[in-house]
């Protein structure tokens, strides 16, 4: 899924209720474009283990990737030393580190983003894995359009407070995106981002491809079935043996939702 939008940007199953989490994909814009599984953690839930016991349930499923929704210390604590790479906010590579939609505004302040780098991000490289920071969460697609506008020189600021300190050699920055930034998903071969967003998605993606930054959208393949169980086989969302699907626009085999 998403191999023609890849193309217009170079131009497991794993749930548990305990740790609130859920598979994301990511694709990663590079000469070789990857992908790796990781898993969310949040902290909105009732009768959750405490990160410190959270640890272990991690690193028992053999997840060595990990997104968190902020940058709270006690987690980023919990896990140093442990190998697991933190992405902040949304995104993955490691530890990916995340920043709320509410700090958008913000962040158009290059000393806010300086602040946050300078709070949030250097007191735990000495030994927690941080690989990313995810700024906002479906920023293009939500109901406040006000932000629109806000995300692009949010993530610029970040960055060169990163440059700033030499980090960003180690850290890179993204954002996540909703699946309804595209105009059309399926088949693959006909993926294509929504023309209304053209204006504030292309400087997204030069921005990606400038900063060698990962491409972040959350799909949820067990919608998919959800919503047409008749011609979306279980099998296929969960990541499970099964026949796959063919592109008709280009042979390719699928055998998942995600790729």
């Amino acid at each position: 899924m998403l191999s023609s939008v890849l193309q217009q940007l170079h131009q497991h199953h794993f749930t548990t209720l305990l740790l609130h989490i859920s598979a994301l994909l990511l694709l990663t814009i590079s000469p070789l474009f990857a992908t790796a599984i990781g898993i969310n953690y949040g902290q909105i839930a009732n009768n959750l283990p405490s990160p410190q016991q959270a640890v272990p349930l991690v690193k028992s499923t053999g997840v060595n990737k990990l997104k968190l929704y902020d940058a709270n210390p006690t987690v980023l604590k919990a896990f140093a030393n442990t190998g697991i790479t933190f992405t902040l906010s949304w995104n993955f590579g490691g530890v990916t580190l995340g920043i709320g939609n509410e700090y958008l505004t913000k962040l158009q302040d290059p000393s806010a983003a300086e602040n946050w780098i300078q709070c949030n991000v250097k007191p735990y490289l000495s030994t927690t894995k941080i690989t990313s920071i995810a700024i906002g969460n479906e920023v293009l697609t939500s109901n406040d359009t006000s932000l629109s506008g806000c995300l692009l020189p949010a993530l610029e600021n970040i960055h060169s407070a990163l440059v700033k300190f030499k980090l960003d050699q180690k850290i890179t920055v993204t954002t996540a995106h909703s699946l309804s930034v595209m105009e059309t998903s399926y088949p693959p071969s006909s993926g294509t981002f929504r023309t209304d967003l053209n204006g504030v998605m292309s400087p997204v993606l030069d921005f990606l491809a400038k900063t060698c930054s990962s491409f972040l959208i959350n799909a949820y393949p067990f919608f998919a079935f959800e919503r047409n169980p008749k011609d979306v086989s279980l099998d296929f969302v969960l990541f499970q043996p099964n026949a796959g699907v063919v592109d008709s626009g280009n042979n390719l085999r699928y055998d998942n939702m995600l790729r």
